[in-house]
């Protein structure tokens, strides 16, 4: 009797398995690592090295991307990223969407914006804030705007200035691009030995071919200033008294998936020359 039993319970449990397995597999999720119903992810860069001098002394920048569960909440739901304690921390936020070519592109000094995620349930958002940032650690938070009204966090730290290894850092280097509208936002640091206050050329011309229409790319630079439709940019970046230096890099329409080789060029003996890559992604479930 006992045995009978126990073969009754290993049937049941087993053929409760299989059909847990079966409905996992027809909505193409658990198998492949999606995220569980109703929820979402944030990510930030986790530090960023304050830069700049004089009026642009002390600012910071960083991408945010939002990823949620597309059968719960995506294809026009909004959602809305705040970061009041950055806002506070360095006095004013700028805030670039890439998937908003238009007059709603850029939000200015606010301590939020309001992204709409794509069929995959993304957004991606860039920003930069300063100048005269205080040092530490800050709250983001993304809340949804509809149902079920769920909140998620991650954090970002300002680090003081500081002398940084040389070359140059595209983060992040690789993004899932909007379904909507194909575009891209990423940041690139120039940092170079023994070259405080000199001029940097950013070059990103493959970014620039492989972004078709539209502005193209935009390049932002520390002090706010957007240079639009350009393959490049003299002057792009004045290195601080640590060689340190940053601009924005936003592909705004019908960007292409594939590697795109970012140049950072010295103006000035010993004329170095930096590279890196970034590479666009096409859409899918992050």
């Amino acid at each position: 009797m006992d045995r009978r039993r126990l073969s009754t319970g290993l049937v049941v449990l087993a053929s409760s398995f299989l059909l847990s397995a079966g409905v996992a597999s027809a909505h193409g999720g658990a198998t492949q690592g999606a995220a569980a119903p109703g929820t979402c992810t944030v990510k930030s860069l986790p530090s960023f090295v304050a830069q700049g001098e004089f009026y642009e002394a002390a600012t910071v920048g960083d991408v945010i991307e939002v990823s949620c569960d597309p059968y719960t909440y995506s294809a026009g739901a909004t959602v809305t990223v705040t970061a009041s304690q950055l806002y506070s921390r360095c006095h004013e936020i700028s805030w670039y969407k890439p998937n908003e070519n238009g007059e709603d592109e850029i939000v200015n000094n606010s301590r939020s914006v309001t992204l709409k995620l794509d069929v995959d349930g993304n957004a991606n958002v860039g920003l930069i804030a300063g100048p005269k940032c205080m040092v530490g650690e800050s709250l983001i938070t993304v809340d949804e705007n509809e149902s079920p009204y769920e909140t998620y966090t991650t954090s970002f730290q300002v680090l003081p200035a500081a002398n940084t290894p040389q070359g140059l850092y595209v983060t992040p280097a690789t993004q899932v691009e909007d379904q909507e509208s194909s575009g891209v936002v990423t940041i690139a640091q120039a940092e170079f030995a023994n070259a405080s206050e000199k001029y940097v050329r950013i070059g990103a011309g493959q970014l620039y071919n492989r972004c078709h229409s539209g502005d193209k790319m935009e390049i932002v630079q520390e002090n706010r200033n957007v240079v639009e439709e350009q393959s490049e940019l003299l002057h792009a970046i004045k290195l601080d008294n640590n060689g340190n230096g940053f601009v924005l890099l936003m592909g705004t329409d019908s960007c292409a998936e594939g590697p795109s080789l970012i140049e950072s060029d010295l103006e000035e003996s010993p004329f170095t020359t930096e590279t890196a890559t970034f590479t666009v992604e096409s859409p899918r479930v992050r």
